[in-house]
């Protein structure tokens, strides 16, 4: 704004400059006063000055509104043209591996519909190992308040089977009449439904760094190539990695939108 202002207060200016240069051309040498000739050139010379700051301002204004509606150009980079440098398809698949994390914690913890399968997903610790639920026990919905899960195969487990739905995260608080165990389903609240919508916020952020720690690596992996490969190529790499990174970050964004919309209604 400063160059701006300077440089049409010296526009106007010019007239009664150019107005006095003349007069003194008329003149006979030894008339023109040497301050008022000083004081001309060198009122031009800031003028020049100012009208150039002018339009250096003027052009980058305009070079940022460009950019800005600009978009900017994806990367396409032939993965076997730079297996030597890095392994795309790897580091693809580490970020689809995180998103699947994802999915399955929303599976986990973000269930509220009533549904046999809403137990599925718990895991039974017995003296032989670890198990799935649904495998120790066969599960049927009863009404829409009540889960049956009937430990009859292997009634030794039912004690285990109790305490892993107790311990689940679902609040639920199961009753047991021999090898049968009943799983009240509490109504759920408004209140409850917010809260597993900003559970499932904070578990898509917790995916987000696991996102950014597999690109920090593989962009740290690309820089130890520095020495054997121009550093075009090593920026065109990043650059596709950030890509990859960037897309899959979306591809979380909208399975948070999609669950928010679920819980929420």
């Amino acid at each position: 704004m400063y160059a701006m202002a300077m440089a049409l207060r010296c526009l106007r200016q010019l007239p009664p400059l150019l107005h006095n240069s003349l007069s003194g051309l008329v003149r006979p040498p030894l008339q023109v006063p040497l301050r008022h000739t000083a004081l001309m050139l060198n009122g031009c010379r800031q003028c020049v000055v100012h009208q150039t700051m002018l339009t250096r301002h003027l052009a980058t204004k305009k070079a940022k509104a460009k950019s800005k509606g600009e978009t900017q150009a994806r990367v396409n980079i032939n993965a076997a043209l730079v297996e030597d440098i890095i392994s795309l398809g790897e580091v693809n698949g580490e970020m689809q591996a995180v998103v699947e994390v994802l999915k399955e914690e929303f599976g986990k913890n973000l269930n509220i519909r009533t549904s046999p399968g809403a137990l599925d997903h718990i895991t039974v610790t017995t003296k032989d190992g670890k198990f799935p639920l649904n495998q120790l026990g066969q599960i049927s919905l009863k009404s829409p308040q009540l889960i049956i899960v009937n430990m009859a195969s292997f009634p030794e487990n039912t004690a285990a089977a109790i305490k892993a739905i107790r311990e689940s995260g679902m609040n639920l608080n199961p009753e047991v009449d021999g090898i049968i165990i009943r799983v009240p389903v509490p109504k759920v609240t408004r209140e409850h439904r917010e809260n597993l919508a900003k559970l499932a916020k904070q578990l898509t952020n917790k995916a987000k760094d696991s996102l950014r720690k597999v690109r920090s690596n593989a962009v740290n992996h690309v820089k130890k190539a520095k020495s054997t490969v121009s550093e075009d190529t090593i920026k065109l790499v990043e650059k596709q990695i950030q890509q990859m990174a960037d897309d899959t970050a979306a591809e979380m964004d909208k399975l948070l939108a999609g669950k928010t919309k679920e819980l929420l209604g």
